[in-house]
Order: C-alpha cells, then structure tokens, then sequence
C-alpha cells in the first residue's frame, strides 16, 4: 500500500556565403569587386534496477516532432542545428521526480516532474514511456497506458520544470488477489518523449502487476 509521503529519487540563422563575381567591362579591362553579404535522479545505479534497453511497449519515443536536428559542414561554411530551433530534451539533460502525490478510494495519483538540467533550452512533446520494474530492472506488469488525445510541444528554459500527470491503483485497489498479482517494486523506468535512454526513479512500493490489468496510466507532458 501507498502513504501519503512523496516518493523522489532521484538560430543564429544558419547563413552560407556565396561569392558572386561580378565582371565589368572597361576600356583597361578592369573588373568590379563582389559585394560581401523536484529532487535529482540518476540512471540506475549499479545496486538499483537499470535501465534496459528500451522496449516497444515501454518507451517514450513517438512519431510527434521534437526530435534532435542534425546538420552537415561543407566548405562554404555548412548549416547551423539551431536554425531548426531548440532540440528535444535528451535523457542526460534531465532530472525526474514525483512529486504532488495523492492517495485514497484505492487510486494513486502523482505527477512526474522533468526538469532541464542542461545549459540551452530544450523542447519535451507527447508522452513518456513509463513502467515498474522489480530487482534486476526486470518490468513488473504491462507499461503504461497513454491518457489523453491531443497534446502540444513544451519549451523547457534550463532549470525549467513540466510535468506528466501518472495514475495508478493504490495497492489492490478494486482489483482480485487473482487479478493484480500484487509485487514489490524498486521504482519506475521513465523514458524522455521520444528518447531511447530511460531514467530510474526510486519508489519502493507495491504494485499490481497482472498481466491481464492495466491500471497505470501516464499523460502528456504539459507546464
């Protein structure tokens, strides 16, 4: 069963120069001169559960925008990644914590909270991937399911925060012994919007894991 403490873990525009000659004919053939243009985590440690390799039920990559620009160099100068704007925020550039929790009629409720430990600004869109895992990072029950429809890109500031609103029943909840299969748990595995690299998320407790159910629901990151 759950209390009511809170768990926590822990462009410039791009611009390529082109020389433009432009030739002038005169008498002495001369030529003119172009003109120049909360509460930290960490990933899993190695005595708690790491994070695995990703899943195709448990990740947060999605085929929403977000994702990080690439850019070539040619020797004219090449292009900039910031004229793309700012970049999805990557896993190692973020801290994660649950925050706001509430318990009760057998539900639990809690925010997680990601905030940009990185030095730019950085842009989180859609949903994360998230699931319990047991000792050894083993996943306990099914991933969570997405709760909600529509949902837009947030622009995280460094030091900046936005959430994702997490449910899950509090214990058994209304479910049979049969059904919830009830199981211990070192944490949470959270997964970034569209990242491949997952965070752990220290929270000790109990867990229905039966295949059968799904009483972990995750929501979009909003502010």
């Amino acid at each position: 069963m759950r209390s009511l403490s809170v768990r926590v873990m822990v462009p410039a525009a791009a611009l390529a120069t082109a020389a433009l000659t432009l030739t002038a004919c005169s008498d002495d053939g001369g030529s003119a001169a172009p003109a120049g243009s909360s509460v930290s985590v960490s990933a899993s440690p190695s005595d708690s559960p790491t994070a695995g390799a990703p899943s195709t039920t448990d990740d947060g990559t999605q085929s929403a925008p977000g994702g990080t620009p690439t850019s070539s160099a040619d020797g004219s100068g090449g292009a900039s990644a910031e004229a793309a704007g700012p970049s999805a925020c990557a896993s190692d550039h973020l801290s994660v914590a649950l925050k706001d929790a509430e318990v009760g009629a057998g539900q639990y409720h809690a925010k997680v909270v990601f905030t940009n430990t990185g030095s730019t600004v950085c842009t989180l869109t859609g949903y994360p991937g998230v699931s319990y895992v047991k000792s050894a990072g083993a996943q306990a029950g099914p991933a969570a399911d997405r709760d909600g429809g529509s949902h837009g890109t947030v622009s995280l500031a460094p030091k900046a925060t936005a959430y994702a609103e997490l449910h899950d029943s509090n214990g058994q909840g209304g479910y049979s012994a049969d059904q919830c299969k009830l199981t211990k748990v070192e944490g949470l595995r959270i997964y970034p919007p569209n990242q491949k690299a997952a965070l752990f998320l220290a929270d000790k407790t109990e867990h229905c894991a039966g295949t059968g159910i799904h009483p972990l629901t995750i929501g979009a990151v909003r502010r």
